[in-house]
């Protein structure tokens, strides 16, 4: 079949494959949403105003619009993301499970911090015994910090009261004598609370021990003067406290096109020098989190040549499961390889004998030709010897200039042959030329 009888065929499949494409990239388009749903914090929470930088950023750099979604705690962010209900959330994992999640990069550190009223006679941890102190809701993140520095210290949450009222209580009247309040720095009601003065800080002097314990949580240094206060700076002195990190988590099965916009926002000029502790956490881990699984998004961002040589090192156990399946295929191919090439040979051998009977062919019609002419003594027969001798001699050239066998001896022994013959009869011809002038 020739290329201009196939040419309707080949519009007819360009059409449809077009037709095809256009479908399935419609139907990708329409199957991919543009809204990034964000879990954050309580409302007026540092986390929730990270929450809000963050969707301006992300929605000034990418086409996405983002929603953001009160949280109660690291518990109902964890529920939201299981859930479908957001893409990424803000959470601890010191005081939540993170089975099926993957962290992004942490976005805020927050400090455990138990703050009292100055006039309470509260000093030390052993002080707060009998006192009334909110440790927050069963589930939130505030309780499960505070219980976990309350048990190393050997003081049982029952032997607390008011435990269970709101540490935003603590402006509003005299129902509580403190609160553990687990909450950056940079929170806006804890530097509320510290700035009327009638507030302190406790420090953590078993910070060390709690940190060793607990695989999520750390052990640092408030410096002093951290927050302002009618009463002079607080803390009056360098306090030892146990942190935490906030992160931003997604699922494992999470696009990856969410992600690489979430970090490319992250790590804009902007942002990052709005909260350094990112870039200095890239710098620090190169986007590992210790015992945490990063998004494989996020790992191609932190690392990209690490996760091509993981993904070489995964094609080299693959590739050593199936090794004597690859072998039997690599014998098959050698084998394959040769019979091919016994093959070519053959054909090629074939090709050659077929070539060389030709011209042997060829050769005996010349001899034939000769013992033909050596007979003949009539003028016009001879003639017709001598085209014929001729057409022999042409049609040798043509079979070994196809089958380049200009050089091979057989051919030039027949050329040879050819002009003999070919000689023999011109002489001859000749002669009865001149014989037949003479009698004329």
């Amino acid at each position: 079949m020739s290329f201009y009888n196939l040419r309707p065929f080949l519009n007819w499949g360009l059409m449809i494959a077009a037709i095809v494409g256009v479908i399935y990239i419609g139907y990708s388009q329409g199957n991919s949403s543009n809204i990034m749903r964000i879990a954050t914090g309580e409302r007026g929470s540092y986390l929730h105003e990270v929450g809000k930088e963050l969707k301006t950023a992300i929605e000034n750099h990418s086409d996405y619009k983002v929603e953001l979604i009160l949280s109660k705690g690291s518990v109902f962010n964890r529920g939201t993301l299981q859930s479908g209900q957001a893409e990424v959330a803000i959470l601890s994992p010191a005081v939540t499970d993170m089975t099926n999640l993957t962290v992004v990069a942490p976005i805020a550190k927050n400090y455990v911090q138990v703050i009292v009223h100055v006039d309470s006679k509260i000093d030390v941890m052993e002080d707060l015994v009998g006192h009334r102190i909110a440790l927050g809701d069963i589930k939130s993140d505030h309780r499960k910090n505070a219980v976990t520095l309350l048990n190393h210290y050997q003081i049982e949450p029952k032997t607390l009261r008011n435990t269970e009222i709101s540490h935003l209580d603590l402006l509003e009247g005299r129902e509580l004598d403190g609160a553990i309040i687990t909450a950056s720095e940079k929170d806006a009601y804890v530097r509320k609370l510290l700035a009327s003065g009638n507030f302190k800080l406790l420090g953590t002097d078993a910070y060390e021990g709690i940190a060793a314990t607990s695989a999520f949580l750390s052990g640092q240094v408030m410096n002093a003067g951290t927050y302002p206060s009618v009463a002079g700076p607080q803390p009056k002195e360098w306090l030892p406290m146990v942190t935490t990190d906030s992160l931003l988590v997604t699922r494992v099965d999470a696009e990856d096109a969410v992600i690489e916009t979430l970090l490319n926002t992250l790590f804009t000029k902007s942002f990052a020098k709005q909260y350094p502790l990112i870039s200095d956490w890239k710098m620090k881990t190169s986007g590992n989190w210790p015992a945490l699984e990063s998004h494989k998004a996020a790992d191609r961002y932190f690392n990209p040549y690490l996760t091509l040589k993981d993904s070489i090192f995964r094609a080299m156990l693959v590739l050593w499961t199936y090794k004597w399946v690859l072998l039997c295929i690599v014998v098959f191919l050698i084998s394959a390889r040769s019979r091919w090439k016994d093959h070519k040979v053959r054909v090629a051998e074939s090709l050659r004998q077929s070539r060389q009977q030709r011209i042997e062919k060829l050769i005996e019609d010349i001899n034939q030709h000769e013992q033909l002419q050596a007979d003949t003594k009539d003028y016009r027969m001879l003639m017709t010897r001598l085209a014929e001798a001729r057409k022999i001699k042409q049609e040798g050239i043509s079979v070994a200039a196809t089958h380049d066998m200009s050089n091979s001896q057989i051919f030039l022994a027949f050329l040879q042959q050819c002009d003999h013959v070919i000689q023999d009869i011109q002489w001859k011809l000749s002669i009865g030329m001149s014989r037949h002038s003479d009698a004329v």
